[in-house]
């Protein structure tokens, strides 16, 4: 199964993204914050991490930084959403490692565009 850590300080977008993504199939763990990110990977791998750009305590480039830094998160792929989308925000997610980013709100057909994209485990969780 297809696995996403969804990392966003708000838990309505967390919900608006968690039932469309769990109707593709896709297991979800979720995050308020980059800290807490780093603690659920601890747990669990994904194949994909999705975090939000402005967030307490660890923000969205921060936390692809730290998993780009050590050996067994180095490859997992993050796209970062935000709200806030402007060229200088975009090189800033680019320069930390990030695969993708997209602008909040984001429709979740774009996000799931965006995951089959970046990540080879996702080609074809839209279908025909």
């Amino acid at each position: 199964m297809r696995s996403i850590l969804l990392v966003d300080d708000s838990r309505v977008v967390r919900e608006v993204l968690k039932v469309y993504l769990i109707g593709h199939g896709i297991e979800l763990m979720e995050a308020a914050d980059g800290v807490e990110a780093l603690a659920a990977i601890q747990r669990s791998l994904p194949d994909v991490v999705v975090a939000d750009l402005c967030m307490p305590r660890l923000d969205g480039a921060e936390l692809c930084q730290a998993l780009r830094s050590h050996p067994k998160t180095q490859r997992v792929p993050v796209v970062i959403l935000t709200s806030n989308f402007s060229p200088e925000a975009a090189k800033r997610c680019f320069q930390s490692g990030a695969a993708g980013v997209l602008s909040k709100p984001v429709e979740p057909k774009r996000l799931l565009t965006e995951l089959e994209r970046v990540a080879p485990s996702f080609r074809g969780a839209i279908g025909p």
